[in-house]
């Protein structure tokens, strides 16, 4: 029992210390998103049809 839970704890440890490695926080930060107003502002809509 000792030893599967070292075991788990082992993987565990080994996948958060190389899950994130600088060069896929180097790509990530490369690969910017438009965010809240950093484009176009968005046209209002058309009036309603009055009738």
């Amino acid at each position: 029992m000792k030893k599967s839970i070292l075991i788990i704890l082992t993987v565990f440890l080994n996948l958060a210390l190389f899950s994130c490695s600088p060069e896929k926080l180097n790509e990530e930060l490369q690969n910017t998103q438009a965010c809240c107003g950093d484009d176009e502002p968005i046209p209002p809509p058309p009036p309603p049809d009055e009738k």
